[in-house]
């Protein structure tokens, strides 16, 4: 089965400021486009079997059936849950950041 993607409105929001952080402040295009080939690679992931990411270790967002796929060799996770054949990416955030706060 292949899963459709849906990228929330706030999700989006934070791809577009980690993008401008890593472009603008940083100044530093091959960040950049490292981000983009390790988001792109997860989503091709989570089309093929989402389920293959753990579940968050926080136990409301584990109850709530929240997963996370880390990114490799970058410090970010995405945050998303699965719906029958939709994955929903709620967030994507530093490994430093207290995502479980930042979710809910």
């Amino acid at each position: 089965m292949i899963y459709d993607i849906v990228i929330t409105e706030r999700a989006d929001k934070m791809i577009d400021r980690l993008l401008y952080y890593l472009l603008h402040k940083l100044c530093n295009p091959p960040a950049a486009l490292k981000f983009i080939n390790n988001l792109e690679n997860i989503y091709n992931r989570m089309r093929e079997s989402p389920l293959q990411f753990p579940r968050c270790r926080d136990e409301l967002l584990k109850s709530k059936g929240y997963r996370q796929a880390l990114f490799s060799n970058m410090n970010y996770r995405v945050i998303f849950r699965v719906e029958e054949n939709i994955v929903y990416i709620l967030g994507i955030f530093h490994t430093l950041e207290d995502y479980e706060r930042k979710i809910n």
